[in-house]
């Protein structure tokens, strides 16, 4: 199991905290003053803070993982009775989701800077992901469910995680791939140019604004203990 701590200087730890200095308001500037969608005990469904496309959403654990891998070990009933929530609402409003993350380790950090361990949620199909990946060569092992990403091979490892249609694929990374390369791959299929998918060089405001707006009111009290943002 990981360390659940708090981490100093990670700035989705500071923000879920409810610090004032973070990231999103000195980009945002109050426009929205929250990108909060949803809570529960122990996760935090934001929107993303440079999406890719409109949709572009997070889950967060509220304690401090490197990886889901650690977080599926801890909270599995709670995030799948988040998923149950949240994925019909989803396909809903902006089609059916695929999840990708990019999960760390401490001592293996390939291709990305993963501080705080973080899901996306994207509207775009999980097969042409997938197919994008292992065009560059990497392999997937397939998982018969997602309790089996609560396993030493993936706790203690780095690794791309997909996820769509009730399939879950786990991809080891190679050394030599570019970091946030899962951006680049979600890139491909929204034609988006190279290096523009790279969140430091553009935050499309528009589609962060626009995502919270057709969000708003998913959360209330009565469903499942979701606290509205």
């Amino acid at each position: 199991m990981q360390s659940r701590d708090h981490c100093q200087g990670a700035d989705f730890c500071d923000e879920i905290a409810g610090e004032s200095d973070i990231t999103f308001k000195r980009v945002y500037g109050g426009a929205p003053p929250s990108r909060k969608i949803a809570s529960t005990k122990s996760f935090v469904v934001i929107a993303d803070l440079s999406p890719l496309t409109v949709g572009h959403l997070l889950i967060l654990p509220r304690d401090h993982y490197l990886s889901f891998a650690g977080v599926v070990h801890d909270h599995l009933d709670e995030l799948h009775g988040l998923l149950d929530w949240l994925i019909p609402k989803y396909r809903t409003t902006f089609g059916p989701p695929t999840i990708l993350e990019h999960g760390s380790s401490p001592d293996f950090d390939h291709s990305a800077c993963i501080t705080h361990a973080h899901w996306h949620l994207i509207p775009i199909a999980g097969a042409a992901i997938e197919q994008a990946i292992v065009a560059d060569g990497l392999v997937a092992t397939e998982l018969r469910t997602l309790a089996e990403l609560d396993s030493p091979l993936w706790s203690k490892s780095a690794y791309f995680f997909v996820s769509y249609d009730d399939r879950h694929r786990v991809f080891p990374p190679r050394a030599d791939l570019r970091r946030q390369y899962l951006r680049s791959v979600v890139s491909r299929p929204l034609r988006i140019p190279d290096p523009e998918w790279d969140y430091a060089l553009i935050v499309r405001k528009n589609y962060l604004r626009s995502t919270m707006g057709q969000v708003d009111g998913w959360a209330t009290q009565q469903e499942r203990q979701i606290d509205h943002a």
